[in-house]
């Protein structure tokens, strides 16, 4: 029959508890780990969004250049300037729907915007009543200054903004022009994609 000394028994009791310790180090280490996972997933799904609408918004520039360049006739149309931005509220179609009928090239301008419009706000997707493939409370400007001599061939420029999900920094610094909204740097959730190019009516030649 054996017996075990004090010194024994203690140094059992402390292997014991120094056990429990390592495991409540381990669940706080993992804890610590999940949580930055959990951030960084935040983080990414975030950079995700932002480069989404970053690419929708240059395709929708793209798109009302081409339609531009396709009808340089309704110019003075397209060019609604920055103090009357689409997107802002929605309008209704214009008639007639240039679609299924023939217009002049005022009302294929026309027609043209508010498709642009429906498009920026996102109306061609919807859960319920609500857009779901749109940009962040949008606002589109369409900005022409024609050439010397020229009524519809010159330099054209495409404004979109709309709405970040962080706030960071004005897309649009002083001297830059704003398409509606605030005033330059003072929106720091302002996002903005600017296209320029340089629209030829060949009729004017």
């Amino acid at each position: 029959m054996s017996f075990m000394s004090g010194n024994q028994r203690a140094g059992v009791r402390y292997q014991g508890g120094f056990t429990l310790i390592e495991a409540l180090i381990a669940f706080v280490i993992l804890s610590v780990g999940l949580l930055g996972i959990v951030s960084l997933q935040a983080m990414a799904k975030t950079s995700q969004h932002l480069a989404l609408q970053h690419t929708r918004a240059v395709t929708l520039a793209d798109a009302i250049v081409e339609r531009i360049r396709v009808n340089p006739a309704g110019m003075a149309v397209y060019n609604i300037g920055t103090g009357s931005p689409v997107g802002v509220a929605p309008s209704s179609e214009p008639n007639p729907d240039c679609r299924s009928a023939a217009c002049t090239p005022d009302q294929l301008a026309a027609h043209d915007l508010w498709a642009w419009e429906q498009a920026l706000l996102g109306a061609g997707a919807k859960v319920g009543s609500e857009n779901t493939s749109g940009l962040i409370a949008p606002r589109g400007c369409i900005v022409f200054v024609p050439a010397p001599d020229r009524d519809r061939t010159g330099q054209l420029s495409v404004i979109i903004q709309w709405r970040g999900l962080q706030q960071s920094y004005d897309a649009v610094q002083g001297g830059e022009t704003v398409c509606g909204g605030d005033a330059a740097g003072t929106d720091e959730y302002r996002r903005q994609v600017v296209t320029n190019t340089y629209v030829v009516d060949e009729e004017e030649f």
